[in-house]
């Protein structure tokens, strides 16, 4: 576990965090136009969200992406290495010299 500082940037938005959540509490709805205001405030949480799971699930898939021409290239790789090695494996046997 990691033992943070007073002047820790991580630290220090976690109190900011702390503060501006123990605010909530002190807020009320007394009238349209405060039933509104958080109502527009969860919609705007909810494109916000929306938005980041968008960007995360673009980022995956080019992840995933990148992952299927990695192993593409490594399958390649492996058989001109493989083809190499049978190569390699007849010219020897073919010379009866063998493998020292």
């Amino acid at each position: 576990m990691k033992n943070y500082k007073a002047t820790d940037p991580e630290r220090i938005q976690a109190q900011e965090d702390l503060a501006k959540f123990s605010n909530l509490s002190d807020r009320v709805i007394s009238n349209d136009k405060d039933l509104f205001q958080e109502l527009i405030t969860i919609q705007s949480k909810l494109c916000e969200i929306s938005a980041i799971k968008a960007n995360f699930m673009q980022r995956y898939e080019e992840i995933l992406d990148e992952q299927y021409q990695i192993e593409t290239k490594l399958a390649v790789f492996q058989h001109e290495m493989l083809h190499s090695f049978e190569l390699v494996f007849r010219y020897y046997k073919t010379k009866k010299k063998g493998f020292k």
